[in-house]
């Protein structure tokens, strides 16, 4: 038995190292594909470590590379799933992870597992290993509607339901049996698991559909995408022009809260079909950056408007279509490189100490 999932460790383990080699030699320079190519190998790292449990040094390197793991997902999943125009990059925060994931595994590996069974340490560890993991689920599941892209959403089902189970997985069994080692059948589980995701994620990455990964990535170039867009057809020429007519004429975007499901029903327009319009004919990623750059443009106009300026910013921006004063300013201030105030101000209406951003 153990043959067997040498054997099958030993081919999720090559499955692995040649997804990774495919990253780093066509996108090393794409920060995403770097913390993915990290991930991979940390998985390994956590496959490898019950072969070499004899090897002292080698299962404290091993060891301490699989607890990278749920900081390293956090990692991924935010710069995967960024929003367009609201990019959200690696901040201050993602780094405290995987430093604190990588302290503790070389604390608990200096230690004995006796020594740290219920110690407050080791509490820690699955608190944080856990938090984290959640926090890179919650990057999935962030602007789960607002999503154009297809094949991004399919990664946020396929993620959510793999690795971020797996990893949670994973804190429950040192929750249950603590450091002590794990039953034989709990073993062969594990590796069995992410054996099988290796695999399939190496087959889709380099045989079935190698544009998966680099079609999700907003900041890869369109020149990456080997599919060509297709030229509208008939149907999908209507749809956007009632599309059009709803956004241009009827000024539907002023609608607070509104959804692409909510639009969609609105045009009689199937969820899936608007969806591919927006983002193949019209090219955008994100249904609120597509929204963002009408409701802008209209409160960019209802602020250097003349006749309106004794009307406080809040009013401008829900008329507008949003419904807080920070979602306004942060969506205006990317489009517009500046606050809606001091757009105000370089429109020449009136003095800088009259205008604020309430």
């Amino acid at each position: 038995m153990q043959n067997f999932f040498l054997i099958l460790t030993g081919m999720a383990f090559g499955a692995i190292l040649l997804v990774v080699c495919k990253l780093m030699l066509e996108y090393r320079h794409v920060l995403t594909a770097k913390i993915l190519s990290l991930l991979l190998l940390s998985a390994a790292c956590y496959m490898v470590q019950p072969f070499v449990h004899d090897m002292f040094y080698l299962q404290l390197f091993l060891g301490v590379c699989a607890m990278a793991s749920p900081a390293l997902f956090w990692m991924f999943a935010s710069t995967l799933f960024q929003m367009g125009e609201n990019n959200q990059k690696l901040h201050f925060g993602h780094y405290i992870g995987l430093a604190v994931c990588i302290a503790l595994g070389i604390f608990q590996h200096l230690h004995s597992p006796a020594g740290l069974d219920g110690s407050i340490i080791h509490i820690i560890s699955l608190v944080a290993t856990s938090a984290l993991t959640i926090l890179g689920l919650f990057d999935i599941f962030r602007n789960w509607q607002s999503d154009l892209v297809e094949c991004r959403r399919f990664l946020r089902l396929g993620l959510s339901v793999t690795s971020g189970a797996f990893l949670l997985f994973v804190a429950v069994n040192e929750f249950i049996y603590g450091l002590s080692e794990f039953p034989a059948f709990l073993n062969y589980l594990n590796i069995s698991v992410i054996s099988i995701f290796a695999m399939a994620f190496g087959y889709i990455i380099l045989v079935s559909d190698s544009n998966i990964l680099i079609e999700s990535i907003d900041e890869l170039t369109l020149q990456l995408v080997k599919d060509e867009i297709t030229k509208p057809s008939l149907a999908d020429i209507q749809w956007l022009d009632k599309l059009t007519y709803a956004m241009e004429e009827e000024f539907y975007y002023r609608q607070v809260d509104l959804t692409i499901k909510s639009l969609s029903e609105y045009l009689i327009v199937p969820e899936h079909q608007l969806r591919r319009l927006i983002n193949q004919h019209l090219g955008y990623r994100n249904f609120n950056d597509y929204l963002n750059r009408y409701r802008v443009r209209d409160a960019a106009q209802r602020l250097s408007d003349p006749k309106l300026i004794r009307t406080p910013i809040l009013t401008i921006a829900i008329e507008s279509g949003y419904a807080s004063l920070t979602t306004f300013n942060k969506a205006f201030k990317t489009l517009k490189t500046m606050t809606p105030s001091e757009f105000r101000r370089i429109s020449g209406l009136a003095d800088s100490s009259e205008l604020t951003d309430f």
